[in-house]
């Protein structure tokens, strides 16, 4: 009798997966410190001054080696999935089930592990208790797994879902209509006026992203002579906006939750598209939306509660052009426009030189997904395809050069997208270190999973090449932008990344779903119990979904004082200046200063604290040299001694320091 068999695509992608995994963790813990120092090194650079209270942080190499290393997982089992494409495996069928189950009850331990981890956390010298999922989501999301293996298995209660899931002209306007609802709620959080945003929990964060439009407003360009900290592009968008409607926190607000909501349909017709159905798109979406949105609550007594909604630097600055180039993919492999490769490229080139993190991983997801759809038919096809691509990325780059050139006269500096990734990254800003066993290792599995299936699915026989391309490209976006969490590895950075992961679940789950309901006798297996108990914990989410109540409420709370529109910082400034006078704003929202009062704020950073080490601060000084610039203004409390004394030596000293604790230092004439 003969003993051994062929192992089919799924079997040999889990025996792959263990010797890969085994390789991964060694190469991670063995030569993680020796690729730090090589190669995420800082060098001579350091945060500077190191006691100002802005400077948080310090280098960490060797983590960044490890998350790279990790990148070596999906690669290597990718690799030897076509590695025995040729040549199927043949081992004992006994030992090859035996691999299999032992690889999946590794990876259900190892999962199992990280959500407890996560509901026990403990607090840390770095960050205190930030729970994310709860014993009690865990329950529900295990109760809501098994309600649907029982739906599943009821082949009568699966064809009325399949009757119901028939598009009609009246279902489709309802389905469509409770997307919009769920998408308003979540979204209307993130509108806020001059007032109410001194209110919103994480309403600080529009420092760091609404002076760019300002900058903008004031005549500057990003690349040129300002530094963006979050996005190149966006601001241009944000202040022709704004110069038409006004410039206010509302019209910010608004224009960028509009098209925060752009993307979402984006989104929601790539998951129309696969399913084909607006009902089961439906069923997908609403889980991704609240777990993309989740909610991130602070320790107790902390009050602190803010979603990524609220969080323009992520939605739409990050997200917006990844699921827009998401989008373009969708719909090439699907045979609509666009037909042709340049297109999708093109979006990548502006998206990457927009947001370089997310915009690289989107065009490398793309390069992966057009693989896994379709496979070029010769080298010479390859060669075309890639000529195609180039010409693309080319062209989207040379927009962003003839948009710089038309607004600043001068060619862009590309140098500029590395320096804030540098700064978070390889130097340390406000860096905090990645713990060993928590949710992260979730997402990671989740990313991994879909890259896997997408191949095992691209060799297996090349039906819907649509969720195969869409699988690829979730995992590998997922992975690549998961960069921004091993820069600074906090809860609030980790839930950031809860969109791309219930991207890549919502196509797991369809893999999942389809499986099971072709094969209704069979009992589900742990993968797919996992992926189905991942996707009850985002579907949990929604119960955080924000009331209108809640929403008037928010509203009606308005501050006496718009904070944001520095009224005190403002008055000092006109007070101490001529119009169009050439100054240095150094205070938060210095460049909406200078564009209510009437100057030219010449500073090429937003404010004081974005600018942090020596190099940051010469080019300050060249700056306001080149503008022949005699007036800086900066909070005098946190002005470094360091920088003061750079500010004496460029020839200024203090003249007037203003009640609010602002200062205006002044060049002497000669």
């Amino acid at each position: 009798m003969d003993r051994r068999g062929t192992l089919g695509p799924g079997e040999t992608a889990w025996i792959v997966t263990l010797p890969c995994a085994i390789v991964t963790v060694v190469a991670i813990a063995v030569l993680g410190p020796a690729v730090g120092h090589a190669l995420f090194e800082p060098g001579a650079e350091r945060l500077w001054p190191p006691e100002a209270q802005f400077n948080i942080g310090h280098p960490e190499p060797v983590k960044h080696a490890r998350y790279a290393l990790a990148l070596l997982g999906p690669v290597l089992l990718a690799g030897g999935l076509l590695a025995v494409r040729r040549r199927p495996l043949r081992v004992p069928r006994v030992a090859g089930r035996a691999a299999g189950a032992v690889a999946q009850l590794l990876a259900l331990g190892l999962l199992a592990g990280a959500v407890v981890a996560q509901a026990r956390g403990k607090p840390t010298d770095e960050e205190p208790v930030w729970v994310i999922f709860g014993d009690p989501t865990i329950a529900i999301a295990i109760g809501l797994t098994l309600l649907v293996l029982v739906v599943l298995r009821d082949g009568r209660l699966v064809s009325r879902i399949a009757r119901l899931a028939r598009d009609t002209p009246r279902r489709r306007i309802v389905w469509i209509a409770v997307a919009v609802a769920f998408t308003t709620l979540w979204l209307c959080s993130a509108i806020d006026s001059d007032k109410t945003i001194v209110y919103a929990p994480g309403g600080g964060l529009i420092l760091w992203s609404m002076d760019d439009a300002f900058a903008v407003l004031g005549g500057h360009v990003p690349l040129a002579d300002y530094h963006a900290i979050y996005a190149q592009l966006w601001p241009y968008a944000s202040a022709a906006v704004m110069a038409v409607l006004g410039t206010t926190v509302t019209v910010y607000t608004l224009f960028l939750t509009g098209m925060s909501a752009l993307t979402l349909a984006a989104v929601l017709a790539v998951f129309r598209r696969i399913a084909r159905s607006w009902l089961l798109a439906l069923g997908l979406y609403l889980p991704f939306l609240a777990a993309g949105f989740l909610f991130v609550v602070g320790p107790p007594g902390s009050g602190y509660r803010v979603s990524n909604a609220q969080i323009f630097s992520m939605w739409p600055m990050r997200y917006g052009g990844a699921y827009l180039v998401a989008w373009l993919v969708a719909r090439h492999v699907d045979g609509a426009a666009p037909r042709r490769l340049w297109p999708l490229f093109l979006a990548g080139g502006l998206v990457t030189v927009d947001d370089l993190e997310f915009g690289l991983a989107a065009v490398a997801a793309t390069i992966v997904a057009l693989l896994c759809a379709v496979a070029p038919s010769s080298r010479r096809a390859l060669g075309r395809q890639a000529a195609e691509a180039a010409a693309g990325l080319a062209g989207g780059v040379a927009l962003v050069v003839a948009l710089t050139l038309a607004a600043g006269g001068a060619l862009p500096h590309l140098g500029y997208l590395l320096e804030f990734p540098r700064l978070f990254g390889v130097i340390g800003l406000v860096s905090e270190r990645m713990p060993l066993w928590g949710f992260h290792l979730v997402l990671y599995a989740t990313f991994v999973g879909a890259i896997g299936v997408a191949v095992v699915r691209a060799r297996r026989d090349g039906r819907d090449p649509l969720l195969t391309a869409m699988l690829a490209w979730s995992g590998t976006f997922g992975l690549l932008a998961a960069s921004y969490f091993a820069g600074r590895s906090d809860t609030l950075k980790l839930v950031s990344l809860f969109s791309a992961w219930a991207y890549a679940l919502a196509l797991l789950v369809v893999v999942v779903v389809r499986d099971l309901v072709a094969r209704p006798r069979t009992w589900p297996g742990l993968p797919a119990i996992m992926v189905l108990f991942a996707f009850g914990l985002a579907a949990v989410s929604l119960g955080e979904t924000p009331r209108p109540g809640t929403l008037l409420a928010h509203w009606r709370d308005a501050a006496a004082v718009p904070l944001y529109k520095e009224p005190q910082a403002a008055s000092f400034v006109a007070a101490h200046t001529t119009h169009g006078e050439k100054v240095a704003i150094l205070i938060p929202m210095g460049h909406r200063i200078a564009y209510d009062v009437g100057v030219d704020n010449v500073s090429p950073y937003t404010y004081l604290e974005a600018i942090i080490t020596r190099k940051q601060l010469r080019v300050l000084l060249d700056a306001i040299r080149s503008a022949h610039a005699r007036k800086i203004f900066a909070p005098d409390a946190i002005l470094p001694r360091q920088h003061r004394l750079a500010f004496e030596a460029e020839g200024f000293a203090r003249r007037a320091l203003s009640p609010a604790g602002y200062s205006e230092w002044v060049r002497s004439a000669g």
